[in-house]
């Protein structure tokens, strides 16, 4: 099998660089090592800008709401309904929203089935909460923040993340025993950080995987991946109260909620298989070239002052000035919490 040398840079905490979604793809037809000189790097958005120091082949792969930028990465993976190609017609860019990447390893697949009316009925009879929120921040503009308070008005929800957490003695859900939670749940509170085309996260396929109904909210393109009637958009309703309305009817009866518990979870017969399948064949394009062949960022003029900026800043980002810097100003933003709190 041919070698192919690469490295992950600026993934987030606790990515495993030897077994992902990435690298198991690539491995079904080439020997991949781990390498700290690669010849083709994958790259992500929670670090400082460390793809700079790679003159390699650079792979995008964001699962944030963070756009590409074609100057600086050769090929990108993310959840923008964009196309992008070179001069030759080949693709630079694939949508692969990190609703499907199975960083859990469930086997997503199985999405696609609907439950039988008996296993419905049985999941429906497992259930112990009417609903769940698990979240570590706020939503940029509040909106999950106005779902779980409508929401607690009719009946409690379980909010089991760090953020407005109401469970006995503070418990925080582990990810990994998320799954458990969530099966326990008749609904959850699957509301993204922020409204953009195509963001679509695993805010709504853990649910649903879970046997969980969604209570989505974020972008309309989750409707042409997911099935609508087996989970409640928000963004079909006037309003986020007239939404809830429709989550307390499907609550109050038992064939409503079984019902769509029995909804196939995608929108056609192997989708998840044909997406995934489309990842692949987007790797393999970029890995059956030469290295030199794959690069297809440009590097002169503009691009290269762009590119240099970015290194210059990711620098100055890792310095010990900047984060003695960052130190200061977090501190005078707490005094002036402090100060406002005793005015």
């Amino acid at each position: 099998m041919e070698i192919k040398r690469i490295n992950f840079i600026d993934f987030w905490p606790g990515f495993d660089k030897e077994d992902n979604l990435f690298c198991n793809i690539l491995r079904e037809k080439y020997h991949v090592v781990i390498s700290e000189q690669p010849d083709y790097i994958f790259a992500s958005v929670s670090g400082d800008y460390g793809f700079t120091d790679y003159d390699c082949v650079r792979i995008l792969y964001t699962g944030e709401p963070f756009s590409p930028d074609f100057n600086v990465f050769d090929y990108a993976i993310g959840f923008d309904p964009i196309e992008m190609k070179d001069e030759r017609g080949n693709d630079r860019y694939y949508r692969f929203p990190y609703c499907f990447y199975d960083e859990m390893g469930y086997g997503l697949q199985k999405l696609e089935n609907g439950l039988t009316r008996k296993e419905a009925q049985e999941v429906l009879q497992e259930k112990k909460y009417f609903c769940n929120f698990i979240y570590s921040h706020p939503s940029a503009k509040g909106e999950r923040e106005a779902i779980l308070s409508l929401l607690n008005q009719y009946k409690r929800v379980e909010s089991s993340g760090s953020y407005l957490n109401n469970m006995e003695d503070g418990f925080v859900v582990p990810r990994a025993q998320k799954e458990v939670f969530l099966r326990l749940s008749k609904f959850t509170i699957a509301c993204e950080s922020i409204i953009h085309p195509g963001f679509v996260t695993e805010k709504i396929s853990d649910a649903l995987y879970a046997n969980s109904i969604p209570i989505y909210y974020g972008s309309s393109f989750v409707k042409k991946e997911f099935n609508p009637d087996a989970f409640i958009y928000l963004g079909d309703y006037n309003s986020i109260e007239e939404g809830i309305e429709k989550v307390i009817e499907v609550d109050q009866s038992d064939d409503k909620y079984i019902s769509m518990l029995m909804q196939p979870k995608l929108i056609t017969d192997n989708y998840y298989e044909n997406i995934y399948e489309g990842l692949r064949a987007f790797l393999f394009s970029i890995f059956d070239q030469d290295k030199k062949d794959a690069l297809r960022r440009l590097g002169y003029y503009v691009q290269k002052y762009h590119e240099q900026r970015l290194r210059d800043y990711s620098l100055f980002c890792n310095s010990q000035e900047y984060k003695v810097w960052k130190l200061r100003k977090r501190v005078q933003r707490k005094l002036l919490r402090m100060s406002h709190i005793h005015l």
